[in-house]
């Protein structure tokens, strides 16, 4: 940990330290630029409260996969972030949740400043294709011995190293998926705060939810062998059970059973409480935000080793003769990209018909946004822009913009509904499951709430397909093609996504009065 003092060199010295770690760490330019500005400003503010002649210390380093810039000042407790009102904090909250702004906290006498940031997604896809490749050459060669060591070698390596895997996922889930949502929640601020603009902006990212969890499901069906006439009594009721278990008997069961579903329903509640509470309960807010760190932290570990995973999956798929399970989900991927250009193209011509502007116009508007967030499959690199066009293009107000886009990253995930719901009807498919009307109704419960609660961590994904899997009984070995799959559709899925997000704010701001539809209309 290196110390300077907050004379303005120094402060340049610091900021070419940090520019020079976050691009030696493989981050994307644009995040680089934007970590350094943020993080000079703060020392800027820091300089004007404390003076040149007050120290601070800088920490950059690597845990696991996240990258971190640290910040440390001794003395009395200033946060450079709290100038304004509770809008403000509210706004913060939501850019911290999606690694946008840094986070704050005071501890023995120490102000600390904490920058995350994250590697370009081209770096985990390459390993990610590495471990199929090399799969495909180890799952022949064991084809090449005899049965009984190929069976040893599956039965007392492949097979221990991947249970004990998602046996750690499962373990980390139930902490990540509770403290995942309450952090959501609480980073919305409080009732008073939310106000019209928010309470506008949740029922428009619900509503909307519903709607396209619906309209996937449906649309998925036509290209899968339904048994319309399958379940009858039985599975209506399997889908009631379904929904009366969401409520458990008690508050402690879902920890301890891991009934997920449970526990999602037991997050939202306290959260919402919490939210009417409001500064009465700031410690547990604070309390809340750590332990979902150290979650986070453990799950991004585990993430970081999800291409041995795929190898191991692959390699005991190939030498057990399954290849051709392999080579027939190429249906799956098909079908959630048919999803998500379905769902692009309707809400295009939704908000265009709706608000009288051309559908080519429109997509002209967004496309900066789209054609960034396709290529990084990442919301936080495209918000800028994101921003940007929302106002000066799309003609919404800044103050609608700057709420509404945050929390759109971090509530809106069509893209998450489609991939769940067409992994789900694939796998179903070739495990030989009977995809009913039940089955449907299931998937699509399922699927919405696991839309909410997905974590913002690498791995969050894994998560949710173990849950998925469970409750619609799919094998879990199915995870191995499921991950690859994931990772071809993370691209387009952010697109749809995030450009989604942005055609469905102009709804918002219509409703609220803050759309300038002159703005939206002009062609330049």
């Amino acid at each position: 940990m290196k110390q300077y003092s907050f004379s303005n060199s120094n402060i340049d010295l610091a900021g070419e330290e940090v520019e020079q770690f976050l691009t030696a760490s493989g981050v994307d330019r644009r995040e680089v630029l934007r970590n350094k500005l943020s993080f000079e400003e703060v020392l800027l503010d820091y300089q004007e409260k404390f003076g040149e002649e007050a120290v601070f210390s800088l920490k950059c380093g690597k845990r696991l996969s996240s990258i971190k810039v640290e910040l440390v000042v001794e003395g009395r407790p200033f946060d450079p972030f709290d100038e304004a009102g509770e809008e403000d904090d509210v706004i913060r909250g939501l850019l911290a949740r999606i690694g946008l702004a840094p986070t704050y906290s005071y501890k023995n006498g120490k102000n600390y400043i904490v920058f995350i940031a994250k590697k370009k997604s081209l770096s985990g896809t390459v390993k990610m294709v590495a471990a199929i490749a090399l799969a495909i050459f180890a799952g022949l060669g064991l084809n090449l011995l005899p049965d009984g060591i190929r069976q040893g070698i599956n039965d007392y390596a492949l097979t221990p190293v991947t249970d004990t895997f998602m046996g750690l996922i499962s373990a980390v889930s139930v902490p990540l998926v509770f403290l995942s949502i309450l952090s959501s929640i609480c980073s919305m601020g409080n009732m008073e705060t939310l106000g019209k603009i928010g309470t506008k902006t949740l029922k428009a990212i619900f509503l909307h939810m519903i709607v396209i969890g619906v309209f996937v499901t449906v649309l998925a069906s036509c290209f899968y062998p339904i048994q319309w006439d399958g379940g009858g009594a039985s599975g209506f009721s399997q889908v009631l059970d379904l929904i009366y278990d969401i409520v458990p008997s008690n508050l402690f069961e879902p920890f301890v059973t891991g009934n997920m579903l449970q526990l999602i329903f037991i997050a939202i509640m306290i959260g919402l409480a919490m939210l009417v509470l409001s500064s009465r309960v700031n410690g547990v807010y604070s309390l809340i935000e750590q332990l979902s760190s150290i979650v986070q932290t453990i799950m991004s570990g585990l993430s970081s080793i999800l291409p041995v995973l795929i190898f191991v999956i692959f390699t005991g798929m190939i030498a057990g003769g399954n290849l051709g399970t392999l080579l027939n989900s190429w249906k799956m991927i098909a079908v959630i990209m048919l999803l998500l250009v379905a769902f692009y193209v309707v809400n295009l011509l939704r908000v265009a018909f709706l608000r009288k502007v051309s559908p080519a116009l429109l997509m002209r508007k967004t496309w900066q946004t789209f054609v960034i967030s396709l290529t990084t499959a990442s919301s936080a690199a495209a918000f800028g822009t994101n921003v940007r066009d929302a106002n000066k293009k799309l003609g919404m107000d800044k103050t609608l913009v700057e709420f509404a886009i945050p929390l759109g990253q971090v509530l809106f995930d069509p893209a998450g509904v489609a991939t769940l719901t067409g992994i789900e009807l694939t796998m179903a498919q070739l495990y030989g499951i009977p995809i009913t009307p039940s089955f449907l109704m299931i998937a699509f419960i399922t699927n919405l709430l696991l839309s909410f609660a997905t974590p913002p961590v690498p791995g969050g994904g894994v998560m949710c397909y173990t849950i998925a899997f469970s409750q619609l009984g799919i094998p879990l070995e199915a995870i191995g093609i499921v991950l690859v799959a994931d990772m071809i559709i993370d691209f387009p899925g952010t697109a749809c996504s995030v450009s989604g997000w942005q055609l469905i704010m102009i709804d918002v701001a219509d409703s609220l009065g803050m759309l300038n539809k002159e703005k939206l209309r002009k062609k330049n």
